[in-house]
């Protein structure tokens, strides 16, 4: 566990490293690591940063709790190497799935000829739909990767098809799933996403239509049989709930429940316990969804096409995966995640109103203290920005006249961190959840105000404010790279399935 905050673990980090940051523990633990009693191994640069963590660990309840003597130094000293960039274990299986499956590629001149052609042809863009409304090309449609099989008209089947995706790797896993699935259509990745389309001179516009509607109920099911034939071949195995309830209730094994579908579908009725994992996005980010190694994942839809897709994916790369068979209930069901055990500081709550009404009888500081990225698109009126691990840092800076306000999207890390500033003995509040969609009266703006370095987060080429050509060929070569980067790294197990082989046993 990498507990620096994600723009430094982005710049050198051991390969099966997950980060969680110091600034967002509470939060994101209890779902990621949900068993008190994982082996957990912290990394950080400065061992004060380790040190606050183990505290957190261990008013948490996390028991087994250790550091890697000597750091990142000690790992490149004994000979291993330090990966960059984020979601290295999917990134870098993309580049072997391309490398050993030979996934064909088009170039962005010769897919340009096709789209400006009369060839029938169909360009999906395979990232979640927030992504495609940001930025596509004209012509590509919408189908997060995990739902390219189950979308896909049968009427569409004897086009060409291209999917694309930001960059590289869901590009190769989307043109790939529907190769391995068995259709017959010439199938393509386009090569290195719309980062290859801008930089030779496309244009790329905000997504124009909405994800691709599911096709009729035959359609459906000839899409299942396919995603079932093939998880077959890989011999993954299905459970129903009795056998979950007995996996979910072995307390030495942690058994991560995911639910693959789309997170409108979700978010509509879902099974207890199952966390929204998009199948496109659990493939392309394992590590976030998935941290503890050796974990084993049961995964859920409705239609036996997206789990069976996803769960092909994640066996080949060393997961132990099985697919659940059980009707949705009609209703969305309570999640009975455990909260954090120990609660922040007693803080004050404040509604937009009785922010203003604290502004005019004392001295205020607003401070943002979300993800970076959100932050620099929109913030409120007069609001400073400041990563919540960075607060014992700025205490010489803090005034002890000023009340420190806090926001965050949900309020959940705004009144962690105003917990942390009144534990340094100073005056903090926090907007509570809703009253940020509430605070019209404060405003919006996009003036910045920045109390520390935005390293919080990493930005992808298309989020930096210049060099963003540059940036984005550093990239592509970054992800090429990682090819030859995995031949001396120890504990990597990917293996490519080919269509007509026989699985290992």
């Amino acid at each position: 566990m990498d507990v620096r905050e994600e723009g430094v673990f982005a710049e050198g980090h051991l390969f099966y490293a997950a980060s969680v940051p110091l600034s967002r523990m509470e939060l994101k633990l209890p779902k990621c690591v949900p068993r008190r009693d994982t082996c957990i191994v912290l990394l950080a640069d400065d061992f004060s940063v380790i040190a606050r963590a183990f505290l957190v660990l261990k008013q948490g309840g996390y028991s087994q709790l250790y550091a890697l003597r000597g750091g990142q130094d000690a790992w490149r000293q004994a000979g291993y190497r330090l990966f960059s960039g984020i979601y290295v274990p999917s990134k870098a299986f993309g580049e072997v799935v391309e490398h050993h499956a030979q996934t064909p590629r088009m170039k962005v001149s010769e897919a340009k000829q096709l789209l400006a052609g009369s060839e029938h042809h169909l360009f999906i863009d395979c990232r979640p739909e927030a992504e495609f409304q940001d930025f596509t090309f004209k012509g590509a449609l919408n189908c997060p990767g995990a739902d390219l099989l189950l979308r896909l008209p049968t009427q569409a089947q004897a086009c060409t098809v291209v999917v694309n995706c930001a960059g590289r790797t869901r590009s190769i896993i989307g043109a790939q799933s529907l190769i391995n699935a068995g259709l017959s259509n010439q199938i393509y990745a386009l090569e290195n996403g719309t980062m290859a389309w801008h930089l030779e001179g496309g244009h790329l516009q905000p997504g124009e239509s909405p994800v691709m509607p599911l096709p009729p109920r035959r359609e459906i099911e000839l899409a299942s049989l396919r995603a079932c034939e093939l998880a077959q071949s890989l011999q993954i195995p299905w459970i129903d709930s009795v056998q979950l309830k007995v996996m979910t209730a072995q307390t030495d094994r942690t058994t991560y429940c995911f639910d693959v579908r789309l997170p409108s579908d979700h978010a509509y009725s879902h099974l207890p316990g199952f966390v929204s994992a998009p199948g496109g996005q659990l493939v392309q980010s394992t590590d976030h969804y998935a941290p503890v190694r050796r974990a084993r994942m049961v995964l859920f839809d409705t239609d036996q096409v997206q789990a069976p897709m996803t769960a092909h994916w994640l066996v080949q790369m060393g997961w132990e995966v099985y697919l659940l068979n059980t009707p949705l209930p009609p209703y969305r069901s309570p999640d009975p995640w455990l909260p954090w055990p120990v609660a922040p500081a007693a803080s004050r709550a404040l509604t937009a109103l009785t922010y203003l009404e604290l502004k005019k009888q004392h001295p205020v500081m607003l401070i943002d203290c979300d993800d970076s990225r959100a932050y620099r698109r929109e913030h409120l009126r007069e609001a400073h920005w400041m990563t919540r691990s960075r607060i014992p840092d700025m205490r010489s800076t803090f005034d002890t006249a000023t009340w420190y306000v806090f926001t965050s999207a949900d309020g959940h890390l705004a009144a962690w961190a105003a917990g942390d500033v009144q534990a340094l003995g100073l005056r903090a509040a926090y907007l509570e959840e809703g009253s940020r969609v509430a605070a019209v009266q404060i405003g919006t703006e996009t003036e910045r105000r920045l109390l520390c370095s935005t390293d919080d987060a990493w930005y992808s080429p298309y989020q930096l404010d210049s060099g963003v050509s540059e940036a984005m060929r550093r990239y592509i070569e970054w992800e090429i790279d990682l090819l030859i980067q995995l031949d001396e790294e120890p504990g990597v197990h990917f293996q490519v399935y080919r269509r007509g082989q026989a699985w290992p046993a």
